[in-house]
């Protein structure tokens, strides 16, 4: 009994030996666990760090997106009134310059007619005989609604 008591005794001491070795060991892996934990906790907090910095740059950078995008908007909507202004300046100087060139066209038909005009009063300065008749004509003016009656002056024509 005594030496059963010893072997027991033995084996009681050396369960415990082993339990403490197993603690020890679970000690050593429970430091590498808690560096892995605490660098992981560091990471962690490096990671939320960023994204706060991202989260406020993104929203700087929406905000200048949204200005620049009302800007953008706005010029649009100028360049639409100016294209639509533009046309209408050409549309009016069109209408202008066939308004002038026609204008000028009669200008030029009644130049044509003075002149002609003061042909003939110089042609009837010289000749004596073509100042005595009457000269009847039309400057595009309206024509006579009644009809003349009588002979016809036709004297002081030259072929």
């Amino acid at each position: 009994e005594d030496q059963a008591q010893h072997y027991e005794s033995k084996i009681l001491h050396l369960q415990a030996e082993l339990v403490s070795n197993r603690l020890d060991q679970q000690r050593k892996i429970t430091d590498i666990e808690s560096r892995e934990i605490q660098k992981l906790q560091d990471d962690i907090q490096l990671a939320e760090s960023e994204l706060r910095t991202l989260s406020d740059t993104l929203i700087e950078a929406q905000t200048a997106e949204a200005s620049h995008r009302s800007a953008s908007q706005k010029l649009l909507r100028e360049q639409t009134i100016s294209k639509e202004l533009l046309e209408k300046i050409r549309h009016d100087t069109r209408q202008e310059h066939e308004t002038c060139k026609l204008r000028m066209e009669d200008l030029e038909g009644q130049i044509e007619d003075l002149t002609a005009n003061l042909r003939v009063m110089a042609q009837l300065q010289q000749n004596e005989e073509l100042s005595q008749g009457q000269i009847l004509g039309t400057v595009g003016g309206e024509q006579p609604t009644r009809k003349q009656r009588g002979k016809k002056n036709r004297r002081g024509k030259k072929r």
